[in-house]
């Protein structure tokens, strides 16, 4: 079981750093090019206290994403423990 956790935990790592970078071009080529966009802030966020998960955000849509990513890590977290007996 732990053979596979590990470069699991590497590649996860590797892709948050790979999107950061796409989004900095990305970013970096809308100032370079001159389009000027209406932009909104939205955000979302998890607290997990225990088994307990918190959602909030900035608006619905936010949260119905948050919902679904809090969903997908609570059933992650059932399958991985339930094996070793937490």
């Amino acid at each position: 079981m732990e053979n596979f956790l590990i470069p699991i935990g590497v590649l996860i790592i590797i892709l948050g750093f790979i999107i950061l970078f796409v989004g900095f071009i990305l970013q970096f080529y809308d100032q370079f090019k001159g389009t000027e966009k209406k932009t909104e802030i939205r955000g979302a966020g998890i607290i997990f206290i225990g088994p307990i998960p918190i959602a909030f955000g900035t608006d619905k849509g936010s949260l119905l994403i948050i919902s679904a990513v809090m969903i997908i890590l609570m059933l992650m977290m059932y399958f991985l423990f339930r094996t070793h007996g937490f």
